[in-house]
Parts: structure tokens; sequence; C-alpha cells
């Protein structure tokens, strides 16, 4: 009696598979609540006719987009996001394979389809969040904001004042003619030959490396004029210098802006250049009811939002907000009831009969989020929300963007906040033909 399973790789003359037998045996395979499943069945729900128009009926048929956008939406879901290791997961993994319908796209393929339709991509984060509400998911009363900064596609080498820049451009200048002084020489002592000295093609690459960085530099001084920037990256223009995460260095990057259900559902989500979250928390939540159709009810958000113009924003929409200020651990510890502290702004009320100040709308919130009922509130923030930032950076790997630019650098965060509630949707118990 046989003890192990036979070697397919006998059989093989016997099996004779076709694309389509291929794909047959594959579903067979495949378990029936697998993720790629539901990502096939959300993609084919969508409306990919916007995409489908650009195309022309000259030429090769190309790949229709549902297939190409089936492959982008499980990658990122999945932490592949490289068009270079999609192609290959089209060629080697059966999942990709089965997405992909047997079809072998090219990495520029790929990268040319996602970099050409941003705008959609944008479109299809809003369309699954829809999704969600049709099937009762998401019921925008309440929802938790927060942010995370992401590294550009970017070294912070390349990130120079004005003055460093024009250091620079006089540095590559002087390369520029020294090149030529040496190509001249070499002319003529081909001249004198009658000889193609191969000294001369090193040149020619030299001076082109040297000539195009030297317009990026001209171009990254003038962006620099007209947008009153005091410094910029020559690599991505559009990064700005900010600390990411806990480290205290502080390199070209993103503020990757988020809004979350309770179901841990992303509803909204936007890349930005300032590093600080006060002006965030607005543009948020206008996204958010835009995106849901519906308002939203009860905010609650970390200090880094804390701000006059914010508090009243929420108490002028009516918005039940739970937003401590940068300085609300010292008043809930009690440190301004201390003697020493006793003319810090906090403990003044203004009253116009006596010309007495203090923020109502501040201490109003403070007030709120030291009772019980604020504390259970505000406490569940940092597990509904700041866990979505922790899958996308260390379970998945997305501690950097790999595109540049701010457009495109939203349209890759709103593929990352895709896979996410993709998977969020199949933990939720969404079957494939639920959608």
């Amino acid at each position: 009696m046989a003890k192990f399973k036979p070697f397919h790789e006998f059989q093989r003359p016997l099996i004779g598979f076709t694309p389509e037998s291929f794909l047959d045996y594959i579903e067979t395979v495949l378990p029936k609540d697998h993720l790629c499943r539901l990502v096939k069945e959300v993609v084919f729900s969508l409306d990919t006719e916007a995409i489908e128009a650009k195309y022309s009926f000259l030429g090769q048929r190309t790949y229709h987009p549902k297939l190409l956008l089936s492959v982008l939406f499980y990658g990122y879901a999945t932490g592949v996001r490289s068009s270079r290791k999609l192609a290959e997961r089209c060629l080697s993994g059966h999942i990709f394979i089965y997405l992909m319908q047997s079809y072998t796209p090219d990495h520029r393929t790929i990268s040319d389809f996602r970099k050409n339709n941003l705008k959609e991509i944008e479109r299809y984060f809003v369309d699954i969040v829809r999704i969600f509400s049709t099937l009762g998911y998401t019921q925008i009363g309440k929802i938790y904001l927060d942010g995370t900064k992401i590294k550009g596609n970017a070294s912070a080498k390349r990130t120079k004042d004005k003055a460093g820049f024009e250091k620079w451009l006089s540095e590559i200048t002087g390369e520029i003619a020294s090149i030529l002084k040496e190509a001249e020489n070499i002319d003529n002592q081909e001249d004198d030959r009658c000889k193609i000295d191969p000294g001369q093609e090193v040149l020619q690459k030299r001076l082109s490396d040297r000539t195009h960085l030297k317009s990026k530099i001209e171009e990254a001084l003038e962006i620099m004029k007209e947008e009153n920037r005091e410094k910029i990256n020559l690599t991505d223009t559009d990064a700005n210098h900010m600390k990411s995460g806990g480290s205290k260095d502080i390199r070209p990057g993103y503020n990757c802006q988020a809004a979350v259900t309770e179901s841990g559902i992303i509803v909204a989500g936007e890349a930005v250049t300032e590093a600080n979250d006060r002006n965030q928390l607005k543009p948020v939540i206008e996204q958010t009811e835009l995106n849901t159709q519906e308002k939203v009810k009860e905010v609650a958000a970390d200090c880094g939002y804390g701000s006059y113009a914010n508090y009243e924003y929420l108490e002028q929409r009516e918005i039940d907000g739970y937003v401590p200020d940068s300085n609300f651990q010292q008043y809930k510890s009690g440190e301004y009831e201390k003697e020493e502290n006793r003319y810090h702004y906090s403990n003044f009320k203004y009253d116009s009969a006596s010309d007495n100040y203090v923020c109502p709308v501040l201490q109003k919130m403070r007030e709120k989020l030291v009772s019980d009922h604020g504390k259970r509130k505000y406490f569940m923030r940092q597990y509904i929300i700041e866990p979505i930032f922790g899958h996308l950076k260390f379970n998945v790997g997305y501690r950097n963007f790999l595109l540049r630019g701010l457009e495109k650098v939203r349209a890759e965060f709103n593929l990352m906040c895709i896979g996410w509630n993709l998977k969020k949707m199949l933990k939720l118990g969404i079957k494939p033909a639920t959608v």
C-alpha cells in the first residue's frame, strides 16, 4: 500500500489544462468564503464605464478594467502593491491567476492603469463605502478620527531650502562646464587620430544626467518662489518634511487622515501635506457626510485635533464632540488647581459684566471628557481607529508610498483604505453572493 499521494507531474500528459479548465480547477480549490471571491464580486458590481471609455477600438484588445481593478484591490488588501510583484503573481499565484482569468499583464500595464485612473479609484472607494450603507453596516451616527504620517517615496537628503538648492545648482553648473570642456578635448583628439574615443559615450551620459538634474533644481526653486515655501524635496515636490510616527527623524511624507465607524469601516480617507491635524477635522467630517450621504452626530478624536475653531465648528453643527486639547491631561490630573498654577488661563472665565475671560467651549469640552460618560466615549477611540493604522503599517507593511505627488498619493491611500474595507467586509460576515 502506498504511503504518499502520487506526484501530479507524472500525470501531466493526461491532464491537458487549458486556461478555462485551469480556472475551473482553481474554482474548486478556493474556499467559498475566500477574500478573492468577495473582491471579484465587489469589483464586478462597480461601474467601470468611465475607464472603459478611455480605450480605443483601434489596435490590440486590452485587459478589461474589472480584471485589473480586482488584482489591485486584492493586492492592496494583502500587502502586494508593487506593479512588478503583482505582474509576477499573475504568472505564479493561483489567486491572482483566478482574478486575472489567466491573463498575464506586464508590470508597465498594471502601473499605467493605476496612475491613469486616479479619480476613478477615489470614486470606487466611495462606491464601496456605499455598499456597506446599502447592506446596513454604516449607520453614521458616531465616527472616530485619526491621522498617521506615511513616508513619501523620496530621500530626506534631497529636501533643501533655497540656499541649499542655489549652492547645489552652482555645483552642477560647474560640473556641466567641466564635462563640456572634457568633451571638447576628446573631440579634438578624435580629429587628430581619426578614431572614436569610448570615453565620449560616458561623457554624454554624465552630461545628460547633470542637465536633467539642473532643470529639476531650477523647477524646484521656481515652485518655492511661487508657493512661498521654506523647504522642498527635489524628488517629490509635494511631500512635506514631517515626523513619522514615534521617530525623531524628519522626513518627506504625507499626513494620512481617516474617519472610521464603530464597525471599523473607513468611510473617509485623505492624504494632506500639512503635518498638523488641527485643520483636518472639518474637511474629514464633511467628506464623511458626502461619502455616506448621512449626517455625522458624534465625533471622537485625539488632542491633535483640539482647537477653539474646531470646538466652535462642532457646536455650530450640533455634533457631539469628544476632542481633548493639548493641555487636557494636566487639567485632568488637577495640575491647574495647584497654588503655583492658579493664574493659568484655564482657571479664568470670561464674563462681559466683570470683564473676566475663559473659553466656555474649552471648559465645556473638558468637563464632558472627565465625566464617566465622556471617558467611556473617548476610551473607545483607541480600540477602533488606531488598530487600523497599526494593521496598514505593520501587518501589510505600508510605511511608505510607492507613488509620488499629492494626487497619486491620495489615490494610493484610497487603495489602502479599499483593501482594509474589503477585509472588514469579509470579517463582518458579508458573503460574495450578498454583494
